[in-house]
């Protein structure tokens, strides 16, 4: 299956308006930081386990000079 990065960010951005809905009853500061740090590491577990072959389009292409 080849798979650009234009449709890689289509199927990430999905993602994220999932995770729009994501609200936090927190009362404090340090409560609102600690959920948002959960999140942060639910989501790049997530990103983690998608495996993007090899012959992904790259975003940028690097050439000699």
């Amino acid at each position: 299956m080849k798979i650009t990065r234009r449709e890689w960010v289509g199927v990430l951005a999905a993602g994220a308006a999932g995770a729009a809905g994501f609200q936090v009853k927190a009362e404090t500061p340090e409560e609102l930081k600690k959920a948002a740090g959960e999140q942060l590491r639910r989501d790049a577990a997530a990103l983690a386990k998608i495996r993007i072959p090899m012959a992904t389009e790259p975003a940028m292409v690097f050439k000699a000079q």
